[in-house]
């Protein structure tokens, strides 16, 4: 490990003479002058735009380059999310094409398609101490032949890491699940081309992706048979995680709503206002046996078993008995209600395996089907799907084989990866362990995120800081307190969640101890005492540079016109009693 900044200077406390090892060549330059710093954010999502965009308006200096990993970022096309609202929304909850449309016309907007490299697949980031900074080796492909790949190697000074927890999806271990001759895909590598229409479909799971796909093919399947083992909790519509059961489900806005949300600003603010606000005020049902976990325990259970038709034995099946909000909350419009349809059967016996026609069950039955959905989730350990090597070699997949070694500092920096940052949630957001991915309302959150990793980068380019990295020490008594005071929330019951990495029991490592607020606030101005630092001169204040300061050389340039007193102001405006 490279040592501490404080370690590598001597003679701090009186003058060492004319020959001290701490002397560098004086920078010509005005105080701050801000040094150019290469930054390069793997993912083109909803975080990696918005970290383009932000880079664009702070990093003087600063070209930034996006590289997208994977082409498909917006693979579940089925599946409606409700990621932000525009003027031009069809309806409350959109779908992923129009999500899609939406961030490629804002990519347009901001001109970022000369900072985007398409095709281009992170296959190794590894720190050089020497250089501060981090060797990259990429796979490119292109879209007439993905498979042809060349290798290509860059390096950057900064690594963003916005490519998201939730987008290496994987296979259930089923016995035989590779001889099914029929259509297998998978629920995040959706095959746009199989038509579903009239035919037999086996869906297996029952988390967020399963819950919005059921819906939709049902209505076009000929039988669509559901394997569901495990219970979940699903949410009202619009009321989402207050216990609400009556409210409109999710709807069209129409022409005059959308034409009042672009001709009156104020009107459209406030209606984004309220819905954010909600999402916000939902903090208080995740704290086990507050009054609002309790109220949406009772109205979740009625509403769910009213949606299927009072069906005792279904009811039983799928409404769990642990905290509502232990697993990702669904919304779910439908879903129930399509699970009492008469082209639906839902099988709770586990599979055995799977034969060329079909799945067999543990009774024997054989449970022939045209298609397979796997519906079963991601890879939730956080370990990077390239290879991420730090300080003294230390592979982070490694160093995180097992869940409970995961510890990250405010869900955005890690020790011993310098230079390293990394963001929360989904296909494409930033996703560092702890982060506030179920507390409240998200795109803030990542926006601040944003805000708070260019902050770290212009400190960098100010005092021309060659390596930043979190302390060790800071971010193990964090994550003390956040297994602390998760024993509170309902995130830690005995529920199987990808918030504890896929198990019932153990450490919390997807979720932030408070709200989204709570973590808004506490990220929005940087600890930078949390941080060792590392400088490219001998003596960290070279960035001192000629004595003078940016005003001052811009003043000589401009024969002397700018204000070199703006300090002064008039004797009432300081010298105002309190009133």
């Amino acid at each position: 490990m490279a040592p501490h900044a404080e370690e590598t200077f001597a003679h701090t406390n009186g003058w060492s003479g004319s020959g001290s090892t701490l002397e560098d060549t004086i920078r010509e330059e005005p105080l701050n002058t801000k040094r150019k710093i290469d930054v390069v954010c793997i993912g083109a999502g909803v975080s990696g735009l918005a970290a383009a965009i932000k880079a664009m308006c702070q990093l003087m200096h600063t070209p930034t380059r996006s590289s997208r990993i994977q082409t498909s970022k917006f693979g579940h096309r089925i599946v409606t999310r409700a990621l932000m609202l525009k003027t031009r929304s069809s309806r409350y909850y959109i779908g992923s094409v129009e999500i899609h449309n939406y961030l490629k016309a804002v990519a347009k907007k901001h001109a970022l398609g000369k900072y985007i490299k398409y095709n281009h697949k992170l296959t190794s980031a590894i720190w050089n101490e020497y250089r501060g900074s981090w060797e990259l080796e990429f796979e490119v492909s292109t879209p007439e032949n993905p498979q042809h790949t060349t290798v290509f190697r860059r390096d950057c000074a900064v690594l963003i890491n916005a490519c998201g927890l939730l987008n290496n999806w994987k296979w259930p271990v089923i016995p035989g699940l590779n001889g099914f001759r029929g259509h297998l895909c998978h629920s995040a590598s959706w095959d746009r081309d199989y038509d579903f229409y009239g035919k037999r479909v086996a869906i297996i799971g029952s988390g967020s992706s399963a819950i919005q796909i059921v819906p939709e093919l049902q209505r076009i399947a000929q039988h669509l048979s559901a394997f569901i083992r495990s219970p979940t909790w699903i949410a009202p519509s619009q009321g989402f995680v207050d216990p609400k059961t009556e409210g409109p489900l999710n709807f069209f806005y129409t022409d005059e709503d959308k034409r009042k949300f672009r001709e009156d600003p104020d009107y459209f603010l406030a209606y984004r206002k309220s819905i954010e606000s909600d999402m916000n005020r939902t903090f208080s049902t995740f704290i086990k046996g507050s009054e609002k976990q309790k109220g949406a325990f009772e109205e979740f259970a009625k509403m769910m078993k009213s949606r299927l038709g009072g069906d005792e034995e279904l009811s039983e099946l799928l409404t769990p008995k642990w905290a509502v909000g232990c697993r990702r909350l669904t919304p779910g419009q439908n879903f129930l209600e399509s699970l009492i349809k008469e082209n639906v059967t839902v099988i709770k016996d586990e599979i055995e395996r799977i034969e060329e026609k079909g799945l067999v069950t543990a009774d024997g039955k054989l449970h022939e089907v045209d298609a397979i959905i796997c519906a079963t989730g991601f890879d939730t350990t956080y370990k990077p799907r390239f290879k991420l090597v730090g300080r003294q070699q230390a592979s982070l997949s490694e160093l995180w084989a097992d869940t409970n070694d995961i510890e990250a500092y405010l869900a955005v920096a890690i020790p011993d990866f310098p230079n390293y940052f990394s963001m929360p949630f989904s296909t494409q957001v930033f996703n560092g362990p702890n982060a506030p991915i179920s507390n409240g309302t998200l795109i803030p959150v990542l926006e601040k995120q944003c805000d708070y990793m260019l902050k770290m980068v212009q400190k960098m380019q100010r005092e021309h800081i060659k390596a930043v990295c979190v302390r060790r020490s800071v971010t193990h008594q964090l994550n003390i307190r956040h297994q602390q005071f998760l024993r509170r929330m309902v995130f830690s019951d005995n529920c199987r969640s990808w918030y504890k990495g896929g198990r019932a029991e153990g450490k919390v490592i997807g979720i932030w101890p408070g709200s989204s607020l709570h973590y808004y606030e506490i990220i929005s101005e940087p600890r930078y005492e949390d941080y060792e630092y590392v400088y490219q001169s001998r003596n960290m204040w070279n960035f001192l540079g000629n004595g003078e300061t940016q005003l001052e050389a811009d003043d000589a340039d401009n024969g002397g016109k700018n204000d070199l007193s703006f300090y002064l102001t008039k004797p009432d405006e300081v010298l105002r009693a309190p009133e």
